[in-house]
């Protein structure tokens, strides 16, 4: 497909890759929980900065992915552009991508901050769009829950917690509340700078949460003693694993209640 100037479309194919070193495998899935869904194995991303940044979304879950041990194969593919929402995506090559990548699940990452005139409907109003267009093609949708910025973003984190909310109920698609792991992180541990200096993006150490929280949340297993780091120190990574899966459980029990 063609694809507009400034957008960012990658590929990441990973099939045994050792992109870390050896693990110790991941526990698995928790029962009760969608225990049904296939494993995807070629996950499309779309989103902005939240999503492009740190090497991609896509290529940080992968590394998770590799670390497994399981030699199960995985491919990303990226739409990407820094500063846009659903909306933008979906005029300008979003379904089309869909409809053509033969995707077994596609990651849909909005930003509250850019609705006009500040309110989760448009969210919600193309968060329904893209859902209609994946479950069309036979893939399945989750949504990324970023977390709201600190400057010029209307929105709190319980409208992006209440939008997320609304429309898992609505669709039925998994969430992956990375918004409320950073939260939960803080307050366990607030030494840690999950936000950089920006105030709007992750640093490295919340990409690695972020991207726990959507490894646990697409595969439904636990990152939980896996070896890949993303350089951080082992202490850190562990409890970041820990914090991930124990929010993503947190979420779909809430949700189920």
């Amino acid at each position: 497909m063609n694809v507009r100037p400034g957008l960012r479309l990658i590929v990441i194919c990973l099939a045994a890759l050792a992109l870390v070193a050896p693990a110790v495998r991941a526990e698995e899935p928790s029962p009760g929980i969608g225990q049904e869904r296939p494993i995807p194995t070629s996950v499309l991303y779309i989103g902005n900065s939240h999503t492009e940044r740190w090497h991609g979304l896509g290529w940080l879950v992968g590394n998770f992915v590799a670390a497994e041990g399981t030699d199960r194969p995985y491919r990303s593919t990226e739409l990407s552009e820094g500063g846009v929402n659903l909306e933008y995506h979906w005029t300008h090559g979003g379904p089309e991508l869909i409809k053509s990548g033969d995707f077994d699940a596609v990651v849909l990452q909005g930003y509250l901050a850019a609705a006009v005139p500040g309110t989760i409907e448009p969210f919600l109003e193309y968060a329904r769009r893209f859902d209609d267009a994946i479950k069309a093609s036979g893939a399945e949708t989750v949504f990324f829950m970023t977390w709201p910025g600190e400057v010029d973003d209307w929105s709190t984190i319980d409208d992006v917690v209440e939008a997320h909310r609304l429309i898992a109920q609505e669709t039925g698609a998994p969430v992956a509340p990375a918004a409320l792991a950073f939260e939960k992180a803080i307050a366990e541990r607030p030494d840690l700078v999950l936000i950089g200096p920006d105030r709007v993006h992750a640093t490295w150490t919340g990409a690695y949460l972020a991207a726990a929280t959507v490894y646990a949340t697409l595969f439904e297993r636990s990152p939980e003693g896996l070896s890949y780091t993303f350089g951080l120190d082992t202490d850190t990574a562990a409890f970041l694993q820990r914090v991930a899966w124990e929010t993503v459980t947190e979420w779909n029990e809430g949700l189920a209640s």
